[in-house]
């Protein structure tokens, strides 16, 4: 009877407290799956289609619940709806390739999907957080304006990160609230996550921004 409810994004902040003061946080966990599995059923089968690997589609189902519960507690205003299928396609290209091109093969599939720009975009800019020219070039990438610039790719691309964190078992003991309390820490002690001078301090002026959204 309460699906609707239940299901409403605008109410995710209410909800997500309902959940935590009843169950716990293992309950909000579930919750916010449930949500991003239903909202995103056609877009999960369209991934599917597209042959991305379970492990990709597994993946970006998950930076995509994580999406929504950050979403959940920021106090500005994001598009929920476009978040999660922003999360979800992000890693789209990774039905081709696992490269560092698998951004812009992704968004190549992108607009042959005639998925919106704003999807798009995350897709390109997912890639170490928003590339440098001087990055893109030492990639063999296109040189192109690859700042973070919306609420919306700006937190696909942190939730993204914050989920390598606690699914690959690098971090030991790492897991979903360890990842965020300790995301400038971990960046800065492991190069996988780090990557370079000029990744870390992206991500840790990333990881700063989005904390000041946090309520």
């Amino acid at each position: 009877d309460h699906k609707a409810a239940r299901h409403d994004l605008a109410a995710l902040a209410a909800n997500r407290a309902y959940v935590l003061a009843t169950w716990g946080e293992e309950a909000v966990t579930e919750f916010f799956l449930h949500v991003a599995e239903d909202l995103l059923m056609k877009e999960i089968a369209a991934l599917k289609g597209a042959g991305c690997p379970d492990e990709a589609v597994q993946h970006s189902l998950e930076v995509a619940r994580k999406s929504l519960e950050i979403a959940s507690r920021v106090n500005i205003p994001v598009d929920k709806h476009l978040l999660a299928r922003g999360a979800l396609f992000h890693d789209l290209g990774k039905a081709k390739t696992y490269g560092m091109e698998h951004g812009e093969i992704g968004a190549q599939m992108a607009r042959e999907m005639g998925l919106e720009e704003a999807i798009i975009q995350i897709i390109l800019k997912h890639i170490r957080g928003g590339l440098t020219e001087a990055e893109a070039k030492e990639l063999g990438l296109p040189v192109r304006d690859y700042t973070l610039r919306t609420p919306e790719e700006k937190i696909v691309i942190y939730a993204d990160r914050m989920v390598d964190i606690y699914t690959d078992g690098i971090v030991p003991g790492a897991d979903e609230h360890t990842a965020e309390t300790r995301f400038a820490e971990i960046l800065g002690s492991y190069e996988k996550y780090g990557k370079n001078a000029p990744t870390l301090q992206r991500y840790l002026a990333l990881n700063a921004e989005i904390q000041g959204w946090l309520s």
